[in-house]
């Protein structure tokens, strides 16, 4: 499985609509991410997790997730939050300008180059709208 842009960003955006710091995998459900049935969400979340742009409220990296003995997946409900790095990733990707040069141009790469390249391309959009060199 590979990383797809399409998907983190709606991950990331389901992140930043949340009506709290915090959200948790109910809320997640229910802004249409299915956690249970799709694999890309565990996938997804997880690479989140692993490069520190999402984590536990008390700053660990358990979120929720469990495999029973028989390999079933389930998820607990405990909050989890962007880290600030996570919020600039969120940011530039949800730019529709950026988002479209970053589907574009990357679709076979890690999390961290897609958030590099992203955010690369954010501010240099930002300079040019407001015309100040960042």
């Amino acid at each position: 499985m590979k990383p797809e842009v399409d998907y983190l960003k709606k991950l990331l955006q389901a992140f930043r609509d949340a009506p709290e710091p915090t959200t948790n995998i109910e809320e997640l459900k229910a802004a249409g991410l299915d956690c249970k049935h799709d694999p890309q969400f565990e996938f997804h979340l997880r690479l989140l997790v692993d490069d520190q742009y999402i984590e536990n409220d008390d700053g660990s990296r358990d979120i929720g997730f469990r495999r029973s003995c028989d390999w079933h997946p389930s998820w607990g409900a405990v909050p989890l939050r962007l880290t600030s790095s996570g919020h600039d990733f969120a940011a530039a990707l949800c730019d529709q300008t950026v988002f479209e040069k970053v589907k574009l141009k990357l679709f076979s790469t890690s999390v961290s180059t897609i958030r590099d390249v992203a955010l690369a391309i954010f501010k240099a959009e930002i300079t040019k709208r407001i015309g100040l060199p960042l």
